[in-house]
């Protein structure tokens, strides 16, 4: 019943799109039709859905999109089209869909792109190891369609995207005195750069045994699952800042 009133709440959401004339899209100028079109795979099993989307992108003018219905069709216009998508919005209920396996798949066979995990509800652990294992965030079929457009083009040049609901927990922790102090910053700054805890240790002067227990206690501040995933929340709430 809950996912049959959410599925309705998508097609309202839809519809009250399109009827607004403030949504209607405007004629481009020649510098705005010269920007990039952003290349879109929408992988759901629900067409109502991935076509009305499909109809929205289009609209905007600056969005090629294709669909798929299964994790097998997915992988089989990936692998036929290499290169092909900048972006491929992944349902994971979806038939053929095996959890966070299936979504290495896609990622695997997504090359250049970015792959985001697209659906009416999942939870915090879920989207965070989808995320460590090539993932670039989670967009939630239940937000507004027309924030749709502009989260894509954020994804499509290389960002993560992620709900701040999904991480009020960080968010609020790194307000606070209980947040990661200088030194702690410092150590996750090289765990983002991909240091280990021996080449930590080395680099701060202090041996690796405090590197680690200083980790636990970062992971604890930060309610991360691993050094990984406290690397990734650091970044993301501006604690640290990775030159590239």
């Amino acid at each position: 019943m809950a996912a049959a009133l959410k599925f309705i709440q998508i097609v309202k959401n839809c519809i009250s799109y399109r009827e607004n004339p403030m949504h209607k899209p405007q004629r481009q100028s020649n510098t705005e039709m010269q920007q990039r079109m952003v290349s879109v795979l929408i992988a759901d099993d629900h067409k109502l859905i991935s076509e009305a989307l499909k109809i929205i992108l289009v609209e905007e003018g600056d969005f090629s999109v294709e669909t798929s219905v299964s994790l097998q069709s997915t992988l089989d216009v990936l692998r036929a089209h290499p290169k092909s998508f900048d972006v491929v919005m992944l349902d994971i209920s979806m038939p053929g869909m095996e959890g966070l396996r299936s979504v290495k798949q896609v990622v695997d066979a997504t090359h250049e792109g970015s792959v985001v995990i697209f659906s009416g509800t999942a939870d915090d652990d879920f989207v965070w190891q989808a995320i460590e294992i090539g993932a670039k965030g989670f967009i939630s079929k239940g937000q507004p369609f027309r924030s749709f457009a502009a989260t894509l083009r954020l994804i499509a040049d290389g960002n993560e995207f992620v709900p701040l609901s999904l991480s009020r927990s960080v968010k609020n922790a790194t307000k606070g005195a209980d947040g990661p102090d200088e030194q702690e910053r410092r150590i996750l700054k090289l765990v983002a750069e991909g240091k280990t805890n021996k080449e930590i240790a080395f680099e701060l002067n202090s041996s690796e045994v405090a590197i680690k227990m200083k980790m636990r206690s970062i992971c604890t501040k930060l309610d991360a699952k691993n050094r990984a995933h406290a690397a990734i929340l650091a970044q993301r709430h501006g604690l640290i800042t990775i030159e590239t």
